[in-house]
């Protein structure tokens, strides 16, 4: 169990740990890896290659897994079905709410670590995954669709320049979340697996767009198969 907390705000950032951090304690071998090269894309720019951003509750905040079978995942339109979900990519997170404190208290945690914790970068690498996420609006409004972010900010564009805000300044030089970041850029520059996605979310994205894509393909088969027997009726006989 997590205790000897230095201050209040030690205590805060002990519920925002993983549940196995807070009840075994943390490896550096197993919770961090160096901080990635590549830049994490933004969240439209996953789902448009078909990351699909699910929020999870009862869990931790920091608590963001990535879930997905390696085979299946080659064909992500499949996972528009009812019940093939297991095509899917799948970010879990927990709900992200932010308030009018918000981000006086996350500067505090980000502060702490810095002084404190610099070997544990949880809170640190939790913003600095938000940040990657979010840069504009449409990134906020996106993750409010999937209900993600729940915010009581005067508009998705402040929330984006808040969490844009927080890792100014702010080292890190070991990620909590750098196997995601790597699993997540891996999907996105597959070529397959993001021509898969802009096919899902231009032709599968919800059941309207799946009944109007299910009709225009029966039509242009009987098209095809119209034209195949106009082309053997008007043939030449040979005799």
């Amino acid at each position: 169990m997590i205790n000897n907390f230095c201050h209040f705000t030690d205590l805060i950032r002990s519920f925002y740990l993983p549940k196995e951090v807070q009840e075994k304690g943390w490896e550096p071998s197993k919770h961090f890896t160096p901080e990635n090269k590549r830049i994490l894309k933004t969240a439209t720019r996953l789902f448009e290659a078909g990351v699909t951003f699910e929020v999870v509750h009862n869990r931790a905040m920091l608590e963001i897994k990535f879930k997905r079978i390696q085979v299946l995942n080659w064909f992500l339109c499949l996972g528009c079905i009812p019940g093939f979900k297991f095509f899917q990519c799948r970010l879990q997170m927990p709900q992200f709410k932010a308030t009018q404190t918000t981000e006086c208290v996350l500067r505090n945690l980000i502060a702490l670590e810095q002084c404190h914790y610099s070997d544990q970068p949880f809170i640190c690498s939790y913003v600095s995954l938000i940040d990657s996420l979010v840069n504009s609006n449409q990134d906020v409004s996106l993750l409010v669709d999937k209900e993600i972010i729940v915010h009581e900010l005067g508009s998705n564009q402040e929330l984006a320049e808040m969490t844009n805000g927080l890792c100014k300044n702010v080292v890190v030089t070991n990620n909590y979340y750098g196997k995601i970041s790597r699993k997540l850029n891996d999907h996105y520059y597959c070529k397959w697996k993001r021509y898969m996605g802009m096919l899902t979310s231009v032709y599968f994205r919800d059941p309207w767009r799946i009944s109007s894509t299910a009709v225009g393909i029966v039509f242009f088969v009987f098209a095809i198969m119209n034209f195949l027997r106009l082309v053997d009726l008007y043939k030449p006989k040979h005799h």
